[in-house]
């Protein structure tokens, strides 16, 4: 119970995964786009109800050590007065630390801090004032267990003691040896009393005090559990969707809630119930579908018999090298048609060709790679996009790329500008709070809605819930299957995007693309033959041909390619046994290794018909950063293997990825150049890893493309595509 409040004020001041962007959350929420006084006034009614939860909880829990409270008016009232310490030690540093928040990053002023802070009382107030209104009426006292008034229960209670003292014995306390001693207490914010004796009170009816007590506190828990699954019945509207951190107060909340109720019936056995039902519910879940709720990936045919996901199936697929063979000259058909629109065929000197690679990183990324991308194709006069021929990375990365490539498919009829402010606003629109609330309204229950998807029905999770967000904030532009671009990639009139999410169950790849790319996952005979080298790709469009691969959506391919842990589900796909997908980054999280393979199946009509290739990296970090100084603490000796492996993953793959580009430059014969865009940003100005940027973070990203750096890289961007 204890570790909820840890985690609130290490949130709270800052402390705990900042580079997840959770404390910014909390410091500024936001509700419907907008960081004002309806936002803290929900975030204060969550954490209202999180407190009342753990009021309750330590009530049941503790109240039997306080018999005394048993023989007042409103008992339970009383206690929550007198366990205020947490609570409002959490409530001063939430103010004063939001209060600074507020003022250094989202730049309001005093009077506006005032009034956020007020609503977030107010809303705090609120949930805790309708609490009691139901617990004064229905919580019961000993003299109400009696039926006495004070002053019949005291006259009956003297003769009572008067005869038990003839007898010459004691009535026990109702918490014989775990009475906590108390002298004073609270009866209201403003006044204390002494605490009254309550040995000589008649034990049983102590007992059905506490008793009633919990059992109400009890039914209060289970409405508040059941108002919170219904409201997730209207996730779609937006009015209901509520800032992330009031969805993490809420699923605290029913956590602790559940704790209560159980522990309010079996007591000391709590404990031994939970373990048991955790075993349960694990072995049950490898058994029956409803309780091991897959997430999908929408399009797909799931009824259809499951493809058998073994070595020989892979074998099969990576061999044929006749389907090699077609989709190879299908490419060069769009590299063909490409270099025509280029008008390479009317020049003396070659065209050069562009590959786009994009890291991931939530949000940050997709608005950074959006920046740059609007950016240098403007001052380019649109030849970046019309001399790209491939886009590939991971997670954020891929998702801006795709909005500003669609852009690009729509400029025509589009009533702005492509470059325009507009367009980066709605790629960084917040995707976070539909997603948290789903998971805390919908997905830690068994879920039982389900959504229709072009006549496929689904289980409804946050997994849909973020691609619905996603259309709602970029116009539904991509809202389409994955065929639906196989026309305008071969002809040529958009860059072909190729996603690799990494299989869970081996660390294969899985490619996603609307063209065919058997060539990305072929095995060499030769290579498997004599350095015993297998293909690690294993292609969407061929493994799934026969459960509708091209009906997949789009957002679907993204949303895979973009599954960071716990935050979203992984996909389960139709095979036997079944294989889960997550985020790219995790093999390659730049998509060098794609663009490679790409560069070497083609290396020989490269050669001829271009004059290089022109690879720009879009980086949402800083690729070369000064090492860490400092002396080395043993807590830092014990942390540094697992930190180091961690804290230096990606680096790892800049050097194994910057070797593969450096082999495979050695053996072409035109010039590949590699050009780097990169979001830098000073160490306390960090902007993190989340599907929500605060308005400071965008700016700072907006602002990013005009550093020295990133100017230089346009400068000789522009220069290669003249």
């Amino acid at each position: 119970m204890l570790l909820f409040w840890i985690v609130l004020f290490a949130f709270t001041t800052q402390a705990f995964a900042n580079k997840l962007g959770i404390p910014s959350q909390f410091l500024s929420p936001e509700y419907q786009g907008v960081v004002g006084i309806t936002s803290f006034m929900i975030l204060g009614f969550a954490l209202g109800a999180f407190i009342m939860a753990f009021n309750i909880y330590t009530y049941i829990n503790h109240a039997h050590r306080f018999p005394f409270l048993g023989t007042l008016s409103r008992p339970f009232f009383k206690f929550c007065i007198n366990n205020f310490i947490i609570p409002v030690a959490f409530i001063i540093t939430y103010i004063w630390s939001s209060s600074a928040f507020l003022g250094a990053i989202e730049l309001k002023t005093s009077f506006e801090i005032f009034l956020d802070m007020s609503a977030f009382l107010f809303g705090n107030a609120l949930f805790i004032g309708l609490a009691f209104i139901y617990f004064f009426p229905t919580n019961k006292n000993i003299f109400k267990i009696t039926g006495l008034s004070e002053a019949e229960f005291e006259a009956k209670l003297e003769k009572s003691i008067a005869r038990n003292k003839k007898r010459g014995y004691r009535i026990p306390s109702v918490t014989e040896g775990s009475r906590w001693r108390v002298d004073t207490y609270l009866v209201n914010p403003f006044r204390v009393n002494l605490a009254r004796e309550s040995q000589h009170y008649d034990t049983e009816t102590l007992k059905k005090v506490f008793y009633q007590n919990h059992v109400n506190a009890s039914l209060f828990e289970a409405i508040i559990v059941l108002v919170f699954f219904v409201i997730g019945i209207f996730q779609h509207n937006d009015f209901f969707v509520i800032p992330a951190a009031a969805s993490v107060c809420l699923v605290f909340t029913v956590v602790l809630m559940a704790i209560s109720i159980v522990m309010s019936r079996l007591k000391g056995w709590t404990l031994t119930f939970f373990v048991i039902l955790f075993l349960l519910v694990n072995w049950a879940s490898s058994n029956w579908d409803i309780l091991n709720q897959a997430n999908y990936a929408y399009g797909l045919n799931y009824d259809k018999e499951p493809v058998a996901y073994n070595l020989a199936t892979i074998d099969s697929l990576n061999n044929d090298l006749v389907r090699v063979n077609i989709d190879r000259e299908h490419h060069e058909r769009i590299l063909k048609s490409k270099v025509i629109q280029i008008g390479g065929r009317d020049k003396s000197e070659k065209p050069k060709l562009v590959i786009v690679n994009a890291t991931g990183g939530g949000l940050r990324s997709t608005l950074w790679t959006m920046r740059t991308l609007q950016y240098a194709d403007s001052i380019t006069l649109g030849k970046l996009m019309q001399h790209s021929v491939l886009m590939t990375g991971s997670s954020g990365g891929i998702i801006g790329a795709s909005f500003f490539r669609e852009l690009v498919l729509r400029k025509d009829s589009l009533g702005e500008s492509i470059y325009g402010q507009t367009y980066r606003d709605k790629s960084s629109s917040d995707i976070l709070n539909r997603v948290l609330f789903t998971f805390a309204t919908n997905d830690i229950f068994i879920r039982f809605r389900r959504t229709q998807v072009d006549g496929k029905s689904y289980i409804l999770d946050r997994g849909k819930t973020f691609e619905n967000q996603l259309n709602r904030n970029t116009d539904n532009v991509m809202n389409k299957k994955l065929h639906d671009y196989y026309k305008p990639v071969s002809g040529g009139l958009i860059p072909m995007i190729v996603m690799a999410p990494s299989i869970t169950n081996d660390g294969r790849r899985l490619l996603i693309s609307s063209q065919p790319i058997s060539f990305l996952s072929y095995e060499y005979p030769d290579l498997r033959d004599q350095l015993n080298i297998g293909s690690e790709n294993i292609e969407f469009g061929r493994i799934f041909s026969q459960h509708d691969a091209n009906d997949l959506r789009f957002t679907s391919a993204l949303r895979m390619n973009a599954t960071f842990p716990y935050i979203m589900p992984y996909a389960n796909l139709p095979t036997e046994p079944k294989i889960e997908v997550m985020d790219a980054g995790l093999r390659d999280n730049l998509g060098t290794k794609i663009t490679a393979q790409y560069l070497k199946v083609f290396q020989d009509w490269i050669e001829e018909n271009t004059s290089g290739i022109i690879i720009l990296q879009i980086r949402d970090t800083e690729k070369f950063t000064e090492p860490k100084e400092g002396n080395v603490s043993i807590l830092d000796r014990l942390t540094n293997p697992i930190g180091s492996f961690y804290g230096n993953y990606f680096n790892d793959q800049d050097y194994n990825m910057d070797q593969l580009l450096e082999i495979l430059q050695s053996s072409y014969e035109v010039p590949i150049y590699k050009i780097p865009l990169e979001l830098r940003y000073e160490l306390d100005e960090e902007i993190p890893l989340s599907w929500h940027l605060t308005a400071l973070e965008k700016k700072m990203i907006n602002e990013a493309i005009y550093r020295p750096h990133n100017e230089e890289s346009l400068v000789k961007l522009k220069t290669l595509l003249h």
